[in-house]
């Protein structure tokens, strides 16, 4: 069973995998910002994209479950909102340069190969001015921390990924801590801690 088959099968196993409202730290960093363009990268069953098109952002939404994708749109369609829903591998989506006022890369952990595919190309999609925000699991998490993958060569640290962001103001670069359940979906009372990467940064403006 490859990538896409595990995904499908796990999306397919219950109503909502991951909860129906956006991601909390997404939420926070850009409740304040203004509505643009945006890019939710592997956008799941779609909360984070769902809730930008709830607040007028116009949104490109990816990931390569079929059944994900097929789930966020039915809930677009249950809330009358307006998504761009694609069904694609990241890794071969060639993105448009400088497009996005907002690239959202909220838990996608893929081989370093793939991560240097893909990181690159979504943050060369930030138009000037935009947004780059990354959240995933820190190595860190392996052993101080519960839920994600156990294999640290999944979970690259803050520093590999600002490496990249050589023309980007960085608002925010540290490991976040939050209060999880233990379920998949992260659902229940907390019970524990998650150690998060969280980078938020801003793409500087040609001279």
């Amino acid at each position: 069973m490859d990538k896409h088959e595990r995904w499908n099968e796990r999306y397919a196993k219950k109503e909502l995998t991951w909860s129906s409202g956006p991601n909390a730290l997404l939420e926070s960093l850009v409740a304040e910002r203004p509505a643009g363009k945006a890019l939710d990268i592997a956008t799941g069953e779609g909360r984070n994209a769902l809730w930008l098109a709830s607040r007028g952002w116009g949104v490109d939404a990816i990931d390569f479950s079929s059944v994900g994708i097929e789930k966020g749109k039915s809930m677009a369609a249950e809330r009358n909102l307006k998504v761009n829903w694609i069904t694609a591998d990241v890794c071969q989506r060639v993105f448009a340069r400088a497009e996005y006022d907002l690239v959202a890369v909220v838990f996608l952990h893929t081989t370093a190969d793939e991560r240097n595919i893909w990181l690159p190309a979504v943050i060369d999609a930030v138009a000037p001015g935009g947004q780059f925000i990354y959240i995933a699991h820190d190595p860190s998490n392996v052993d101080h921390g519960i839920g994600g993958p156990q294999d640290r060569s999944l979970l690259p640290g803050v520093e590999d990924v600002c490496i990249e962001l050589g023309d980007f103001e960085i608002l925010r670069a540290e490991i976040y801590e939050r209060q999880v359940g233990t379920d998949p979906g992260h659902g229940g009372p907390a019970t524990g801690v998650a150690r998060d990467s969280l980078i938020s940064a801003r793409r500087r403006a040609p001279d």
